[in-house]
């Protein structure tokens, strides 16, 4: 019997990324990933490309890039779904939001893409709840990717679960996702590993009792291959690729081609709340998305009093009438230029010192596009005549604003002594 294997790779940049950065991943990892895989019949890959990332390659003068993957895509052999433009981390957003960003990710896709539909759905960092599975549903998506740990019941290697609305919910296996990630595992592993997977064994586990057919996902970032790791799109993954090549008990298929082989299961589930960075701990304590929302984080505490604050703002300036005067107009576009770029997941991330994720200066490159959005969103209802209705938000984030900036201050220098005094002992 078969394993069907359906590999999904996620690419992003921030819309703060540095020029040297963006080329040297690209030159690392986009092109080689693109041109090996353009050696290949027999794949079917799913990609998420955030549309901020279009934008850049383009803009840094990157565009060979996206003729490769153009010609990927019209080959069939990489097939593109949707996401949120931006990257925001959709269950901690406004709907309304969420929604706009899906729709600006759409309009980029369609343009670029030729004949693309909505049928696959990436979430940012695999952030999910039952709310956005059915918003997502709703906007007319077929299918959602999650991480494994959303998975609420037994796992569905043979059948397909949906929500109650439909949506067709596909749970990335973590564990060998993770192994590939982490290069813990060699190609030959992993093809073994695949191939006789969730076989059902006899009583001393030596053997299958019976042949089954399966399917098994794995998703992580693009980057994986060439830049977080060098060379890994050949030392790895072409040699997967190869391996598969000579089975025949091994296909590799697009996520949305699942349910031309497998049932759709009878029974509806909502997905855990969860991301593909939350643990199983994480979930008994609470803290769905513990690396952009935790409850003992202060950066993450002052940032989300921020953007409550933020998006209260900008409510009000979405429900002004543009069209009587030119610096209403103005003043608005500007607030929602800054304010659609910078609810990235970015800053947020970049404030776990525990995990060894900490940058002052990448934070402060998303709360500075807050800030922005926060000004001309403040200049907008001031030119409408109607500042009063904002200024108790513009107090907030002005109020949150020197918290975090405190609060940089105070954990770099937390920081840094604790490394002192470890050089020490």
């Amino acid at each position: 019997m078969t394993t069907y294997w359906a590999p999904l790779f996620h690419i992003y940049q921030p819309p703060t990324q540095d020029l040297n950065v963006l080329k040297k991943i690209d030159k690392e990892c986009y092109k080689p990933l693109f041109s090996l895989l353009e050696n290949y019949e027999n794949i079917k890959i799913c990609l998420n490309i955030n549309g901020v990332l279009i934008e850049l390659l383009y803009q840094y003068d990157l565009s060979d890039t996206m003729d490769q993957l153009k010609s990927l895509v019209s080959e069939s052999k990489v097939e593109i779904i949707g996401t949120a433009k931006y990257h925001p981390i959709l269950p901690l957003i406004p709907k309304k939001e969420a929604k706009h960003q899906i729709q600006l990710n759409e309009e980029l896709n369609k343009s670029e893409f030729g004949r693309w539909k909505r049928i696959g759905f990436f979430p940012p960092e695999m952030a999910i709840s039952g709310a956005v599975a059915k918003y997502i549903r709703q906007l007319g998506y077929k299918w959602v990717i999650m991480s494994g740990i959303a998975c609420p019941v037994d796992w569905p290697y043979d059948q397909i679960y949906c929500s109650p609305n439909g949506l067709q919910l596909f749970f990335r296996d973590d564990i060998l996702s993770n192994k590939i990630s982490f290069k813990d595992m060699s190609a030959k592993e992993f093809v073994k590993a695949i191939e006789v997977i969730f076989q059902p064994k006899d009583k001393l586990r030596t053997k299958p009792i019976k042949d089954i057919d399966r399917y098994i996902i794995t998703a992580m970032d693009g980057e994986t291959f060439g830049h977080h790791i060098k060379n890994y799109e050949k030392t790895f993954l072409k040699k997967v690729l190869d391996l598969i090549y000579e089975k025949e008990t091994i296909k590799i298929i697009s996520i949305s081609e699942l349910d031309q082989y497998f049932p759709i299961s009878t029974k509806k589930i909502i997905p855990r709340e969860s991301s593909w960075s939350t643990t199983y701990e994480n979930i008994q304590d609470g803290i769905a998305y513990p690396l952009w929302k935790h409850p003992d984080n202060n950066i993450h505490r002052y940032y989300w009093k921020l953007m409550n604050s933020l998006n209260n703002l900008m409510n009000l300036a979405d429900n002004l009438d543009l069209t009587t005067d030119w610096e209403v107009e103005n003043y608005y576009n500007t607030a929602r230029w800054y304010y659609d770029k910078g609810i990235y997941s970015c800053p947020v991330w970049w404030s776990n010192p525990q995990n060894g994720t900490w940058s002052p200066n990448l934070i402060y490159k998303g709360i500075e596009l807050l800030m922005r959005a926060a000004l001309n969103a403040q200049m907008t209802l001031i030119n409408a005549g109607k500042s009063d209705l904002g200024e108790v938000y513009f107090d907030s984030i002005s109020y949150y604003h020197g918290l975090l900036f405190m609060e940089l201050n105070t954990i770099t220098k937390s920081s840094l002594k604790n490394s002192n005094e470890n050089k020490d002992l």
